[in-house]
């Protein structure tokens, strides 16, 4: 019940320490469960410091002073120290890990720092550009935020990463991701005078098998824009291991890991470099004749005309789902890539390409796939800013054409394998244009869309095997 205590105290052996100090109550509401909150009982209390319970009406007397002694009882004192030694325990714990997990991040930065991209191994000077940084003396898009070595290191930062302020942030993500995507099959290739300025190009492709100039022609894929050499890993590896025939696949400039280039300032992503890259990254692997296998927008439509324009070096084309008949329509996701203002935003967007390509199919993409797909446009604004000049010179209705009577006239034997589930590109019209330009067609089992090496490659392998031998 209420009851009034006033008197001075010592508080022993408490949380907070040693204390010594006066306490003055007045007027409080004390239960039994309170009370045994501080290791006594309602009764030993009462009998230790001769309280007298009082009534409603003498709350306002009060007690004459007395001396008031409180510590924790032995098994509340025990209890809470196993306590503390166990909270501690864990806070050392987690530190430790939280090191290692630090030193280990520092050590794989170090480690990717050796195979970074050739735009980030450049001198300090080489960063600069001749013109100037910022401003109307900028030249390249944009180049006035991102050519500069504040820009291009700043992600590499390893102290900021390591930082508080930097735990969990885009920098820590790309430590965590970067470079996962090569492999044993993986290689790189200094492209001579791949520049505009005569500098080499660095390519990176994956190679299964030995190249033998004078053997059976090798099978070269080339990817779509906003794809790369990662989504044909599987299906190379059937064909090799099932066929014993060598396959190459590269990453186009400003995708993958290639390196990339400026637009405007380093590259030219107009129809003519991008053919001849493809032809003189064969002709630096010692290539001389390729089955050519496609698959995809842009890029691989490229490709595609490269190898009807070009029947020395292509015995055979694999079509797999690429636009190849006129009147096709460009998904508005790749036409804001053309659209002023719009294009500059969605260049920034880096997880545009596994979006688009997850949205052709009826399937989700796994999370190892969409970190590989976002990698580059986290590590640079380049490959977006490529893609938007890529987009900016590509032109859709005569590359249709030109596709169309290249089939028609071409004598080089060709196959369209499609997935039936395609969301961007319809069957029906894939088939019409194979029957009216005499070219093979073949429906890929199963339920495979856009993608469809990502989506069964199994299938994919089952449905050229014959074509390809």
């Amino acid at each position: 019940g209420p009851f009034t205590v006033e008197g001075n105290a010592k508080l022993r052996d408490t949380p907070f320490g040693m204390v010594n100090y006066s306490l003055r109550v007045g007027a409080v509401l004390l239960g039994a469960a309170s009370v045994s909150g501080f290791g006594m009982s309602p009764v030993s209390l009462s009998a230790s410091t001769g309280l007298r319970a009082a009534s409603a009406g003498q709350a306002a007397r009060r007690a004459p002073a007395l001396g008031l002694r409180m510590q924790w009882s032995p098994e509340e004192r025990n209890r809470r120290e196993e306590a503390r030694a166990v909270r501690e325990e864990k806070i050392l714990r987690e530190r430790q890990e939280r090191q290692a997990l630090l030193s280990g991040m520092d050590s794989d930065m170090q480690e990717q720092l050796k195979t970074s991209p050739v735009n980030m191994q450049q001198e300090q000077q080489d960063m600069v550009m001749p013109e100037g940084n910022f401003g109307d003396k900028a030249t390249g898009l944009f180049g006035w935020a991102n050519n500069n070595p504040s820009s291009k290191s700043a992600i590499y930062d390893t102290e900021f990463i390591n930082s508080a302020a930097g735990g969990g942030n885009v920098g820590e993500m790309m430590v965590q991701m970067r470079g996962k995507g090569k492999d044993e099959y993986s290689k790189m290739l200094n492209i001579p005078g791949g520049l505009k300025d005569g500098k080499d190009l660095l390519m990176f492709y994956r190679q299964y098998g030995e190249i033998d100039p004078e053997g059976v022609p090798p099978l070269l894929f080339c990817h779509g824009v906003l794809d790369h050499s990662w989504s044909f890993r599987e299906l190379m590896d059937k064909i090799h291991t099932q066929e014993r025939k060598t396959c190459l696949a590269f990453d186009f400039p400003g995708c993958g890991y290639s390196a990339w280039p400026q637009p405007g300032m380093d590259y030219d992503w107009s129809e003519a470099s991008v053919k001849n890259t493809l032809s003189t990254f064969l002709d630096t692997v010692g290539v001389p004749q390729v089955t050519l296998v496609v698959q995809g927008f842009i890029y691989a439509q490229y490709a595609l005309l490269w190898g009807l324009e070009n029947p020395g070096r292509v015995d055979k084309i694999v079509i797999l789902n690429t636009p190849i008949l006129p009147g096709t329509k460009l998904p508005f996701v790749l036409q804001q890539y053309q659209l002023p203002i719009v294009n500059a935003f969605v260049a920034q967007d880096a997880m545009r390409a596994e979006r688009f390509l997850e949205g052709g199919s009826s399937y989700s993409m796994d999370f190892a796939d969409a970190d590989r797909y976002r990698e580059p446009f986290l590590e640079s604004m380049m490959p977006g800013l490529g893609i938007v000049d890529l987009m900016g010179k590509f032109k859709w209705d005569d590359v249709l054409q030109r596709t169309y009577e290249g089939l028609y006239t071409s004598s080089t034997p060709a196959m369209v394998a499609w997935g039936m589930d395609d969301k961007y590109l319809s069957p029906t019209d894939a088939q019409s244009c194979a029957e009216a330009t005499g070219t093979t067609f073949r429906a890929v089992p199963g339920q495979a869309g856009f993608q469809v090496q990502m989506d069964y490659a199994e299938s994919v392998y089952a449905t050229v095997k014959d074509f390809i031998r």
